[in-house]
């Protein structure tokens, strides 16, 4: 059975308090956006991030429940893919 992921779960209770409340909203979020919540961490910047890809993928559900979604949850990824030939140059 998977795990919820408390993180993920903290990070967008914050997202929805600051009035993110929706898809729309957190994938319409700028990076001013992201800085201006309140007490927000270098670790949660990164998560919001992750729940970002998750919206765009329509993986929500499978994100909050600790699975990878196949989007690979480390910032090495994306050089990963780049030096295997299967990145588009952009992150």
């Amino acid at each position: 059975m998977a795990q919820i992921n408390n993180k993920a779960v903290r990070s967008l209770s914050k997202l929805m308090e600051a009035g993110f409340d929706n898809e729309k909203a957190i994938l319409a979020m700028t990076v001013d956006d992201i800085l201006s919540l309140p007490n927000i961490t270098v670790a949660e910047i990164g998560m919001i991030n992750q729940i970002q890809k998750a919206v765009r993928a329509n993986k929500v559900v499978a994100f909050l429940g600790g699975g990878d979604m196949g989007m690979g949850n480390t910032a090495g990824s994306h050089d990963k893919a780049e030096k295997e030939g299967g990145g588009h140059g952009r992150v």
